[in-house]
């Protein structure tokens, strides 16, 4: 005989509940968390789980609702306190997604997002840009440029706990959004904010940890280091982006790894934009064989040899 367990539904554990399937799938890491491990954690069997939560995507989903809700803060953006709510915002994501193993990386890998959860995060941030002074399309961009930074560096820092500090990066961010170049209008309160910041510079502890990884046995810390160097593009001075791009194409030349080859290329063209960068610093790309680069790289490789040379 099936029991309602006094909530009205036949056959469903009265100590089941969203939240605390939410909760359980908390306790571990979510990266590798399977239906059955989730049930055992609950005490339940495995087709108790099923009749709350169709598969473990529908797991993550609850997951999410929890973690943004922790991430949120409570009040409105406005004027005068949107780039605070967004510095808020960001260390708050630091705080509870590197709590919960795996979930960073998770979110940084490329899925379908909880439309609901991950809605109000996306919505709430670009009123935060709106309330900066920025319009509906730059609000939109500025997010995406703000969610990808933060997530992937929260995704690499549970990999590699040698990544640059959380603080420096989001600050190097957060003055990336507000000096932008083009015909975007500025934020209100940014000739504020950009006379108390530095001038436009990552410094030379995060240069030599980039350097260090650009350098590194790991293809992996290779490939993340021409990652941060896309994301950072605009963030860097002269003097970083020559040193970054003769070290790049140097790398470029000796690299055994495919995968890496084209993440070299591509941050090598990233940094080329910045006009910072003189034919000198990347002739070693002259030695790199146009045969040994992928089809599908090749393009990278003839636009910074037109480009130069």
């Amino acid at each position: 005989m099936n029991s309602t367990g006094g909530n009205g539904r036949p056959g469903r554990p009265a100590r089941l509940s969203r939240e605390r399937i939410a909760e359980a799938a908390l306790q571990g890491d979510v990266a590798t968390l399977t239906m059955r491990e989730l049930a055992t954690r609950l005490g339940v069997s495995h087709s108790s789980l099923y009749r709350w939560v169709p598969d473990r995507d529908g797991v993550l989903d609850l997951v999410s609702e929890v973690m943004v809700e922790r991430v949120l803060p409570e009040d409105e953006p406005d004027a005068g306190t949107w780039l605070d709510w967004l510095t808020r915002l960001a260390w708050a994501m630091h705080d509870e997604f590197l709590a919960v193993p795996g979930y960073a990386a998770h979110v940084a890998r490329p899925h379908r997002h909880h439309p609901e959860s991950f809605g109000r995060l996306r919505g709430r941030a670009i009123a935060a840009f709106r309330a900066g002074g920025a319009d509906a399309q730059q609000a939109e961009e500025n997010w995406t440029v703000f969610g990808l930074g933060v997530v992937r560096w929260l995704a690499a820092a549970g990999n590699a706990p040698e990544e640059p500090p959380f603080g420096r990066y989001l600050d190097t961010l957060l003055r990336g959004l507000l000096h932008q170049d083009g015909d975007q209008r500025p934020y209100r309160q940014a000739e504020a904010t950009a006379s108390a910041a530095a001038p436009r510079s990552v410094g030379d502890e995060h240069l030599l940890a980039l350097t260090r990884n650009l350098t590194s046995e790991s293809a992996k810390a290779r490939e993340r280091a021409c990652e941060t160097i896309c994301d950072w593009v605009r963030s860097f001075d002269r003097r970083e982006v020559r040193t970054l791009a003769s070290l790049l194409a140097s790398a470029a030349v000796l690299e055994q790894d495919a995968t890496c080859l084209e993440s070299e290329l591509n941050a090598l063209g990233e940094l080329s934009v910045t006009g910072f960068v003189e034919a000198e610093d990347i002739a070693a790309l002259r030695r790199l064989p146009r045969e040994s680069v992928r089809v599908a790289d090749v393009e990278h490789l003839d636009y910074l040899i037109e480009e130069f040379f």
